[in-house]
């Protein structure tokens, strides 16, 4: 870990910030019944940012000899002043990873934190949940997919989940997209998500629904005849109320 000098991060503050730095800092790592959390309000202009990348220096400079490994995170209203501000609390310089990246995409990503003593990651809004994105992108749907198979949910050892995944993705690029799947998943991660994927009961069986619908290309038809059906193009919601009804039984023909 780089070395940081604290008292050179000090003396940049006026005093009223360095005031508050010495205040945060004793509240959550000095005092006999610290606190887990603190908030800075201030006006617009009175150096907020400069104020936590103090308690920063403070705080890594007190950990580096207590724990393997500290994580900032910052959360920020957009990328552009993420990308800005998360430079600006990097008291280490590029000495440590610094990076953005979705929340869902954490499982196969952690493992660049584990090489760093420090860590500055950053979230968005858009980088944490993309609300106008139904299915996902397809990263996502490939780690849900090793997710998902991982813990052997019914159903997932044939293309059933593959089927379901695939989304707005074409057929081969798909493919190939799961065949370069990161070939190892956060364990805590990956155990934590199938856990709770095992104790809801209703989500289990929604997708359960999902897996039967989507377990072949065809489907059969009314009068015994049988039809090519196009893939619906989107992730389906397992929420939706049609995905609770069994596949037809008999004889299907897979593409």
């Amino acid at each position: 870990m780089t070395r940081i000098r604290v008292a050179d991060e000090l003396d940049k503050l006026k005093d009223f910030q360095r005031e508050t730095v010495d205040h945060v800092f004793r509240r959550m790592y000095l005092d006999e019944v610290p606190t887990t959390r603190f908030l800075v309000a201030d006006e617009v202009g009175l150096g907020k940012t400069m104020v936590a990348r103090g308690v920063i220096a403070r705080a890594v400079a007190h950990l580096k000899s207590r724990v393997e490994r500290v994580d900032i995170i910052y959360v920020c209203s957009n990328a552009a002043i993420a990308a800005q501000n998360i430079q600006r609390l990097n008291v280490l310089g590029d000495q440590e990873v610094a990076f953005a990246t979705r929340l869902t995409l954490l499982p196969a990503r952690v493992h660049e934190l584990a090489k760093n003593r420090v860590n500055f990651v950053s979230f968005t809004p858009a980088v944490a949940l993309d609300v106008k994105s139904r299915g996902g992108t397809k990263e996502e749907r490939v780690i849900l997919h090793s997710l998902l198979s991982a813990g052997g949910q019914r159903g997932s050892t044939s293309t059933a989940l593959a089927n379901l995944l695939q989304a707005s993705a074409g057929k081969e690029g798909w493919k190939q997209s799961l065949d370069n799947a990161p070939s190892t998943l956060d364990a805590t991660l990956t155990n934590a998500f199938l856990k709770a994927l095992k104790a809801d009961r209703a989500l289990t069986e929604r997708l359960d629904a999902a897996l039967d619908r989507f377990a072949y290309y065809r489907a059969e038809v009314e009068g015994g005849q049988r039809a090519a059906v196009r893939r619906d193009r989107r992730a389906p919601s397992l929420a939706r109320p049609n995905l609770h009804r069994r596949a037809r039984a008999g004889s299907r023909d897979p593409r």
